[in-house]
């Protein structure tokens, strides 16, 4: 039996490398989409609520931001009870681009499932789940 750690690591590998092949066909870099991904929900949040549940460095957001600024994907302003913090929006270029993410990862979804019955797709995503959950707890229990 093949063992979990490196078929996890090979799958994690190819998943990723595809993805950011699709993503540079549409101008975006590592890091954008998901940023993009969190702000169709959270638009007008701060850059430390983006650095903590996209799990980015502080300092890496502000560079992905700023050049998805030059894009004109999103744009900042200054917060209105705190000058020093600021609010990041995104555009209707930045919704655009948040709906070629959404066809890319949909795309991906489809290649990862090809000759997957339903059921299989569905035991496949609960049996990740358990995984990460127990990894989860694994990480809590050892805090």
């Amino acid at each position: 039996m093949k063992e979990l750690h490196k078929v996890l690591i090979r799958l994690i590998n190819s998943h990723r490398r595809t993805a950011h092949r699709e993503f540079n066909k549409v101008g975006l870099s590592k890091g954008q989409p998901k940023i993009l991904d969190f702000l169709v929900l959270n638009n007008g949040c701060i850059q430390k609520d983006i650095a903590d549940n996209c799990h980015i460095e502080p300092a890496t957001v502000t560079s992905l931001l700023a050049n998805m600024e030059k894009k004109e994907l999103v744009y900042r302003s200054q917060n209105s009870e705190n000058r020093r913090i600021l609010n990041v929006f995104l555009t209707d270029k930045g919704i655009e681009a948040q709906k070629k993410v959404i066809k890319i990862f949909n795309g991906l979804d489809e290649l990862c499932f090809k000759g997957f019955s339903e059921d299989e797709k569905t035991q496949t995503i609960e049996l990740l789940t358990r995984i990460q959950n127990n990894l989860d707890e694994g990480e809590k229990d050892n805090a």
